[in-house]
Formats: C-alpha cells, structure tokens, sequence
C-alpha cells in the first residue's frame, strides 16, 4: 500500500465545524405563502433524507449498532444515492438521547481512511482518520445536545447537535485483492452504546416526498427527537407558520400549499445539484461549503437528495458531468473519450471517475455491466497510457476492442451522470485553478 503523502493538510484536532456546540444565526419567522413553504423546505429536506435512510440501519443492523460491508459497491447498492466503488464502509445510526456511544477507531499510517460523522441536518460536524487524526485511533464519545456527563482520561467527546448522527466509515481498496486487508483495518472499527435507556425508534416511517403529510410528519418528528436548540435546531421555529417544527400539526391549508409546492422544490433540487452555475469543460465544480454546517440550506439539500454523505472539500472534493464538452447531454447512445493529463488528477490520497444510471426521482445508481467495472482511477490496473503518458477513457455502452480497452468504462443505457471523487484534493483543485478535463463525443 503506497503512502501518496496522504497526511496533506491534516490537523491535530476531529471537529470539523462548531455547529454542535452553539447556535446558528437565527433570521425569523417566515410567511405562510410559496416563499415560506421553499424556505421550509430547503431547511427540512435533508431531514428527511436522513430519516429514510436511518431507519434502514435502524431496521438491521439496529441504532447504536454497527454494520460493516467489506465488499466494493455495485449496481446492487441502492440504500443511498450516488455510491462509491473506491471504497468498503462502516455504518452506523446512532440515537444519543439516552446517554453516550462509544467509538473506538485504529490508527493506520499507510492506508487512507476516514470515519465521519453526520448529524440529522447531514452535516459533518466531527471526524477522525487520516487527514483529521493522522491516522492515530483512539476512544471516542458521541454524545447528543444535553448530554451534561464528562468522560474518562483519554478519552475525546465529539458532541452532536442532534441526537440522531449517522457515522459513515471509509476505507480505500485497492482493489478486489486488497478486500482481505482492508477488512483487517474495517475490523477494528468498534462501537458500543453507554446509554442507560434503549434508543428512541422511529416515529414516522419515511414513505414519499410527494405526500406533504408524509414529509411533514417525518421532519417533525426529527425536529421533537433533539431538544435543546443547538446548530440548526435553533431555527426550528421560524417555520411553524407553514406547519414545520416540534409538535407541530399542519393545518389543510398548509398542506395544500406544501402540496402544490413538493413537485417544484425537489425540481429545483435536482437542477441545483447539477452545478450548472459553476461549470468548466461540462464538468460542473461543487460550492464551497458541501457537507459542513457553514453551507446554505439549499446546498444542503441538493446535496441531500443527489449526495448523501458527501465529505467536507478538505477531505474529499466531487465534480458532475452530465454533458459534453459542447453542453449537449451525455447519453449511452454515444460514445465518449475523457483524456487524463500526464500527472493525473491532483489529489494526494486517490482519485475516481464512476459511472451512474439517473433515475427519474433524482438519485443515481452504478451501472451493470459484463466486467463489473463502476469506476476508474489511480488504482485502476492495466490501463493504457498515451506516449506523452496522458491516459483516454473510453466512455461507451458496448465493449471496445483494440489496444485500449483495458481503459473501457461502460456507460448507463440512457441519461447517466459521471462524477469524479479527488480525495485529499491538492491545493491547485482545491483554489481551482487546475481544470478538469473535458468529456469529448466519439
């Protein structure tokens, strides 16, 4: 396993913003009309997202209970939108109400890794690993908004601002022969529940976000479920007037204006996360502030529906392509050609180039195809270099033949989206001024 100057830009300290121990600027009531429903929504939505994909884990392998999935994802993944092939997970869903869970991580100097923690907003507000930690484990306690306890010597307390937190474990795989020593570190990941009363389950069962019922019902819960008014919390109130917030019951008439509004807000969501305000060589480049407590609520919940669990820019940096160079949508009826510049792609961890499938409802999934390929990058074998060391995938639905199709990744038979992943982006990707290179059509 190859170091590739992983600890670029680490710090000593795993809190990566202070949402979880203050509140956040607060601006007031909204109005009950079209504005304020939009307001509501771009602030509940990931919410939302949150809970429907919590209560999966909370189904098995239960809250505050770890499970681990130490094979590469295929197009058999479907629990969470956009998922990565680069990696093998840990996840968790913790419920912090009745007392502390406790988090032991391993130390690694060699191998990339990374353990966040999300809280029910999405935010990352802590995290340990490479860059974070330098890699050195250690105990840690996750602890929710009113926890007043202190912990042992030794021990670090990472507080949410929530009592529901999500902790999303990863662990870079070189490939299918490197699973078994990737599973080695994955192993070593443990958690245990200090609580003194069972987790709180559930309330609303996440059905559609077409149904306002549904949605409000599921957003409400969530807000009931972490007093205390911490991070976005604080703001819970400003939208009672459209029928959001703890112990809230919309009214008819707020319904039908949520009603009327649903279709229009997770519209806006999938045009905002294509990033078409940011857009070089088709490839359309994120907004400062993904995956942290310092971006807006709109970000947030682009983010939510189309990149659930997306890392802070330090730590890992994502780009869109859904067009050719020329703007015109990429479509498994062509064929492509994305050339890598000598040097690669400057991130000092790895990087990945993965194909998705975009469903109808605004999420993506992997693509099947006959030689289980999702995704190329740094760590991909074989592939086949220019003579001035530049590398050309070949982007097409049907296999190639001739000397480069070792570098073949399959496309999604109609609409697809391509995103490339830089962990531990350099600081050229990261000031942008390093551009990614355009997709071109055959």
């Amino acid at each position: 396993m190859r170091r590739r100057d992983v600890l670029w830009g680490f710090g000593a300290v795993g809190v990566l913003g202070a949402a979880g121990c203050q509140t956040m600027a607060n601006a007031g009531p909204v109005e009950a009309n079209e504005a304020g429903v939009e307001a509501a929504f771009l602030y509940a939505y990931p919410l939302y997202e949150i809970a429907r994909t919590g209560q999966n884990r909370a189904q098995m392998p239960g809250l505050n209970k770890m499970g681990a999935r130490a094979t590469l994802s295929d197009h058999t993944a479907r629990q969470i939108t956009a998922p990565n092939n680069d990696t093998v997970y840990s996840s968790a869903q913790l419920e912090l109400s009745g007392g502390p869970v406790e988090v032991i991580s391993p130390s690694s100097a060699d191998r990339y890794f990374n353990i966040t923690f999300m809280d029910a907003f999405s935010d990352n507000f802590a995290g340990l690993g490479t860059r974070l930690t330098g890699g050195k484990g250690g105990t840690f306690w996750v602890v929710g908004p009113q926890w007043m306890g202190s912990a042992p010597a030794g021990v670090t307390v990472l507080r949410s601002s929530t009592n529901d937190v999500w902790m999303l474990g990863r662990i870079v795989v070189e490939g299918p022969s490197d699973l078994a020593a990737a599973k080695a570190l994955q192993d070593q990941i443990k958690i245990k529940s200090l609580a003194t009363t069972p987790p709180k389950a559930f309330a609303v069962k996440a059905t559609s976000t077409d149904d306002p019922s549904n949605f409000l019902a599921v957003v409400n819960d969530m807000l009931a479920r972490s007093p205390g008014g911490l991070g976005h919390m604080a703001r819970a109130s400003n939208y009672a007037n459209v029928g959001v917030g703890p112990g809230v019951t919309p009214t008819a008439e707020q319904l039908a204006m949520w009603s009327a509004y649903l279709p229009k807000g997770i519209a806006k969501l999938k045009e905002k996360f294509l990033f078409r305000d940011l857009t070089v060589n088709g490839w359309g480049y994120q907004e400062s502030g993904v995956g942290e407590a310092s971006g807006s609520d709109f970000l947030r919940s682009a983010i939510a529906l189309g990149g659930l669990a997306a890392l802070p820019e330090a730590e890992a940096m994502y780009f869109q392509s859904t067009t050719d160079e020329t703007g015109v949508r990429l479509d498994g009826a062509s064929k492509y050609v994305w050339r890598i510049p000598p040097g690669g792609i400057p991130a000092s961890a790895f990087w990945s180039l993965t194909m998705y499938q975009a469903e109808p409802d605004g999420r993506f999934f992997l693509v099947q195809n006959p030689i289980n390929r999702f995704s190329v990058g740094d760590r991909t074998p074989g592939l086949v270099k220019n003579a001035d060391g530049s590398i050309d995938i070949l982007i097409q639905r049907e296999q190639p033949t001739g000397p480069l199709a070792a570098n073949w990744l399959p496309a999604a038979a109609g609409a697809m989206r391509m995103s490339l992943r830089a962990y531990l982006p350099k600081p050229e990707l990261r000031n942008r001024t390093w551009k990614i290179p355009p997709v071109r059509k055959v």
